[in-house]
């Protein structure tokens, strides 16, 4: 299945986007295909699966630049996830 046909309409697709951004070659040939995609599965994740209609997808800062959702997912993941971002920084 090509990037741009990605639908999602369970957690399978979900997944398999995700297994998608373990390559950052692929990641790098297919940047902006793979934004939106991410963008349409962070929406589909908020309002299909969580109920929450009241974020704006994708969530700009305080002084409205758009927050590009792929790139903090990567930079997330290269360092050490959530768990590790969020205790380094005493959250």
């Amino acid at each position: 299945m090509g990037i741009r046909s990605m639908q999602f309409q369970d957690f399978s697709d979900w997944m398999s986007l995700l297994d998608k951004l373990e390559d950052v070659e692929y990641v790098f040939k297919f940047k902006h295909e793979l934004e939106v995609k991410f963008e349409e599965m962070t929406e589909w994740l908020l309002r299909q699966k969580l109920g929450i209609n009241t974020r704006p997808v994708p969530p700009y800062s305080e002084d409205n630049r758009k927050i590009d959702l792929l790139d903090l997912y990567m930079v997330v993941k290269r360092d050490g996830g959530y768990k590790n971002i969020t205790s380094t920084v005493g959250f």
